[in-house]
């Protein structure tokens, strides 16, 4: 591709390189100049343009972008062209968006002509929002480069991942002098209110003492409703291994998988299990909306996904959630007229 500057009235047909204010309005950057455009530069008193010239073997911005997102045969995403050599890609769908990273940084490697930026792996989305832009830099892009970036491009897998809503899903909460019943029921409509993000309307609610034998008995009765999950809000924080929570699930016949999250708010977060019902021993803040460590827990197991104890330990990163919004009862209603991914 070449940058040169022409008189304006042997223009013609040629590309303009930057936008140019005429007499009768700006004509736009890339604009393929026609004589209406010539005539009112002319009469504006411009004398010079800066004008693109392809090399042999090279393809237009648009068309750059247009095929290499045939290439994308991503799950869960929609496509919509836009201005200047540019895909943008949006959610079908609400859930997870499931990628490596590893394979956008080594995409973004392959060369400064060609871009494509993406959400953070693992963000919650609704239909509509928007997750990835597939950008070309110049004006064209050499052949050659194009064909190698389609090749990479059908190897990148991105999926966003729908909400198991027919997980089912119960809350114990423990009680002492110093918790009322109206915070326990300000507490239960939170988490209702948590779940309908994931599209789950029933929350079976369990009522405990917070002590070893009121907890394991509740547990006990937990497992006889058939849970996915069950999350347990003690009175207390759990400030260690050997505390009530995990200790009665030990003693119903669970385990412990890892306690403490690096993610704040959230800390104190527990993970455990008791037969194939996944155990969350959930931070006191999961008693707010805010977002907080319990959120990025359930994002994972909503989604279908195991939970590891290197899976939380990979939560540092991005696991400051101070000052983020709640997810909650999003009533967002997004439309960008999105083209349906074959």
């Amino acid at each position: 591709m070449r940058l040169l500057r022409v008189e304006v009235d042997k223009a013609t047909g040629l590309q303009l390189a930057h936008s140019q204010l005429g007499a009768r309005g700006r004509v736009a950057k890339a604009t393929v100049l026609k004589e209406s455009h010539i005539a009112s530069l002319v009469d504006a008193g411009v004398a010079t343009v800066d004008v693109v010239v392809p090399d042999p073997n090279e393809i237009a911005e648009d068309l750059v972008s247009e095929r290499l997102i045939h290439s994308l045969t991503w799950a869960g995403c929609v496509f919509k062209k836009a201005n200047g050599g540019r895909y943008n890609v949006y959610a079908s769908h609400s859930g997870f968006v499931d990628f490596e990273r590893a394979d956008i940084d080594a995409f973004n490697a392959l060369s400064e002509e060609i871009t494509l930026a993406t959400c953070l792996p693992g963000a919650s989305v609704i239909a509509g929002d928007q997750i990835a832009t597939l950008k070309i830099i110049p004006f064209y892009v050499s052949e050659s480069l194009v064909s190698v970036v389609e090749l990479v491009l059908q190897k990148i897998n991105l999926t966003v991942r729908s909400w198991q809503s027919h997980l089912k899903i119960g809350l114990i909460q423990t009680s002492n002098d110093t918790i009322t019943s109206k915070i326990q029921k300000k507490a239960l409509a939170v988490q209702e209110s948590r779940l309908r993000a994931y599209g789950i309307d029933k929350l079976f609610d369990y009522r405990s003492t917070h002590d070893l034998v009121g907890l394991e008995s509740a547990i006990s009765r937990a497992t006889k409703d058939a849970l996915d999950v069950l999350m347990i809000l003690g009175a207390s924080a759990i400030c260690d291994r050997h505390d009530v929570i995990p200790t009665a699930i030990e003693e119903a016949g669970g385990t412990v998988i890892y306690f403490g999250m690096p993610v704040d708010p959230g800390n104190l977060l527990l993970l455990g299990e008791v037969g194939q019902i996944k155990v969350i021993g959930l931070p006191g803040c999961s008693r707010s909306p805010a977002m907080n460590g319990l959120d990025l827990i359930l994002d994972r197991l909503m989604a279908g996904f195991e939970v590891s104890a290197s899976d939380i330990q990979a939560m540092g990163v991005g696991g400051l959630l101070r000052g983020k919004h709640s997810r909650m009862d999003s009533n967002r209603v997004v439309s960008h007229g999105l083209i349906e991914s074959a």
